[in-house]
């Protein structure tokens, strides 16, 4: 088993974070995923007048379950790292190196949002308001979008200072992301307009929408990890 290490000349108690750990994120990520894909087989096959009734707390697309709370702390996960590498990073350029620190507001606000829900709360004013149907059912990936576009924007400087390889990393952890939460949130809102929430092509729909979400903040963690190993980073507990 590999390590991340490094030295640092505060004195205290060192703090070592085996590499490899990634494998079993990935593994978690796939158990979530597969958990929820079984959930709507068995809703679809045998109902919810059973004695596990809906099995609520492995959908995928629900607040309050397995998939939020995972997704909440994998995004935790990641404004711990960003801040460990902004520690690491801040030799660097002032406005390059606090864009770590900007990373891990920004994820942190988006586990509390995952968790809450906020950004759905807009869905049904505005829908009712302009009598939205179709691909703009669901109103908040406007705001969704226009969020993604100043949050890239802002981040461009930084990735062009990034090792080439990391910076990849993050360019396609971040389109797997974006390209569910907001790339398939149309046709989700297409299928939930015109059929209902829960048929089957949309509980199809919002699966594939969840697990890219699910696999694009493991794979931007691991970006994150990739990054601490080669910069040599060590966490600290001070005695």
């Amino acid at each position: 088993m590999s390590f991340v290490q490094a030295y640092s000349r505060w004195r205290g108690v060192s703090i070592v974070i085996p590499s490899d750990i990634v494998r079993y994120v990935y593994m978690a990520t796939a158990t979530v995923v597969m958990l929820g894909l079984l959930r709507e087989v068995f809703v679809y096959q045998v109902g919810t007048e059973t004695v596990l009734r809906d099995l609520r707390h492995f959908a995928l697309d629900a607040e309050r379950n397995l998939g939020a709370w995972y997704s909440s702390a994998l995004m935790v996960l990641i404004a711990a790292c960003a801040i460990v590498n902004w520690h690491k990073d801040r030799v660097r350029d002032g406005l390059v190196s606090y864009s770590w620190v900007f990373i891990a507001v920004v994820f942190f606000l988006l586990s509390i949002d995952e968790t809450v829900g906020f950004h759905e709360t807009v869905d049904v004013p505005l829908r009712d308001h302009f009598e939205l149907t179709g691909i703009f059912y669901n109103p908040w990936i406007f705001f969704g979008a226009a969020f993604v576009a100043g949050f890239v924007a802002l981040l461009v400087p930084f990735l062009f200072d990034l090792p080439r390889h990391i910076a990849t990393l993050f360019v396609i952890s971040g389109a797997i992301y974006v390209g569910g939460a907001l790339g398939l949130e149309p046709l989700d809102a297409l299928f939930e307009s015109r059929y209902g929430a829960g048929s089957l092509l949309q509980t199809i729909s919002t699966s594939i929408e969840e697990a890219m979400e699910m696999l694009g903040l493991t794979l931007f963690l691991h970006a994150n990890f990739i990054f601490m190993a080669e910069a040599r980073t060590t966490m600290l507990v001070r005695r």
